[in-house]
């Protein structure tokens, strides 16, 4: 088992109980103030039996928002990237993450207990363990800890602490139970669950329907076994573009938007308009920057299959590896070439050995291609992509939030010319060292 550790750091007060009083509040003349209180006046057995008959009938019914009113907020230490990758889809989580430039081969990784006890465990640790030495080569040779991560596999131990809300901690599990979710995603959700549960049985117990339920807000999901829409995409538009458009509403600001108004004046009537502004990206990316890309949860997601894009690896070899320039240009380049083949070779070997594709999974390193659809519509245009094209955001998503800005410049000009770093947009910079981006293009 993993060393994992789960802390559930705060929780809104009586949290079932609460959500109970808002849930009644709906159909009863008192507010949920005094329903509250009139709750907490009753002996405990019959305030449980009451709290558990209106959960069922309410949030066990698929009605969501009676989950909506409690948050959980948990610290997890020494869990494993693969997890958080599942952590940070639902986009009705939050999230503070420690950074992967962070990590030190003397953290450890976590390996399953299947692979440490197979005929290739201790090759898989060993093959592990060159991984992170290689990434502290290059980082004692001058290359960004932000780079030479890529290399470093996805059972790299990182820290999270993560907050939600019933409904979304309720999707979550049920996310999890999937297959082709790791075990190890199971174990700390399950975790997570179970302190949450103590705190709020009845929230959190599966009453049937309320786990197969539309009430969740879909997300997108890595760890499915395929997803038939990108792989027909991928045949659709073949090359090694980087960024496509593959549609947008071209029409839509002929009825009235002032994006002037929206930015120059903050004008929020216009920034909601904006909202009705779509552009559909197909966009390919290392897992570095997927992990980045799915934490702005505005923009929608839809995933390649982790498991379909090895299977590409597995075919299209050096096409589907993803190479900082500062390390391509540098005497490590080779190196790093041939230690992601390995990691890739080591998982198949794992995977003809008889070890699950989901135990397997763990071994591959960030550096691998991905594709992903993405919906970005009219305010993040400016938002998000004002934020990534900044000189100072990590280089792979600076350079696809320069493609997008791009090619909504030769869609929207009127929007394409606010598609710019904060400090073009906003006419000041926000960061606490200012690059002096702005100063240099006028000059």
């Amino acid at each position: 088992m993993s060393d994992f550790k789960v802390t559930l750091l705060g929780v809104t007060e009586n949290p079932q109980t609460l959500s109970v009083a808002a849930a009644l509040g709906c159909f009863e003349e008192k507010s949920s103030a005094q329903l509250m209180e009139e709750l907490m006046k009753l002996p405990e057995e019959e305030r449980l039996k009451k709290e558990r008959g209106v959960l069922k009938n309410s949030f066990g019914r698929g009605h969501g928002s009676v989950g909506d009113q409690v948050h959980f907020t948990f610290s997890i230490e020494d869990l494993p990237r693969v997890v958080t990758f599942e952590l940070c889809l639902p986009e009705y989580l939050e999230h503070l993450q420690q950074s992967l430039r962070r990590a030190k081969a003397s953290r450890g990784f976590y390996l399953p207990e299947v692979i440490k006890n197979s005929a290739l465990g201790k090759k898989t640790e060993v093959l592990m363990l060159k991984s992170f030495e290689l990434y502290e080569k290059m980082v004692e040779k001058g290359i960004p800890g932000e780079d030479a991560r890529f290399l470093l596999p996805l059972y790299t131990k990182t820290n999270i602490t993560t907050t939600g809300n019933a409904r979304e901690l309720c999707h979550m599990w049920q996310m999890s139970q999937r297959k082709g979710v790791p075990s190890i995603v199971r174990a700390v959700v399950d975790e997570m669950i179970s302190l949450a549960k103590g705190k709020a049985p009845y929230l959190f117990e599966d009453y049937g329907f309320n786990y197969e339920t539309l009430a969740w807000y879909p997300s997108a999901q890595l760890y499915s076994l395929r997803n038939p829409l990108i792989n027909d995409l991928l045949k659709s538009f073949k090359g090694d573009k980087r960024v496509t458009l593959i549609g947008h509403n071209a029409n839509f600001l002929r009825w009235g938007i002032s994006i002037e108004k929206a930015v120059k004046e903050r004008d929020e009537t216009e920034l909601a308009n904006l909202k009705h502004v779509h552009f559909e990206f197909f966009i390919s990316l290392s897992l570095v920057c997927l992990h980045q890309a799915i934490r702005q949860r505005t923009w929608n997601h839809t995933l390649e299959s982790i498991y379909d894009a090895v299977k590409s690896a597995k075919r299209e070899k050096q096409t589907r590896i993803i190479i900082p320039p500062s390390i391509k240009k540098s005497e490590f380049n080779s190196a790093f070439q041939k230690q992601h083949q390995t990691m890739l070779n080591l998982y198949c070997e794992l995977v003809k050995g008889g070890i699950s594709q989901e135990e397997a999974i763990g071994v591959m390193p960030h550096s691998l291609k991905i594709h992903t659809l993405i919906h970005v519509n009219g305010w993040n245009a400016i938002n998000s992509i004002g934020k990534r094209t900044c000189l100072t955001a990590q280089w792979e998503i600076r350079a696809i939030a320069r493609k997008m800005a791009k090619i909504i410049k030769g869609v929207y000009p009127e929007l394409g010319k606010f598609a710019e770093p904060q400090c073009i947009t906003l006419g000041e910079c926000p960061e606490v060292e200012d690059c002096y981006y702005k100063k240099k293009r006028r000059s």
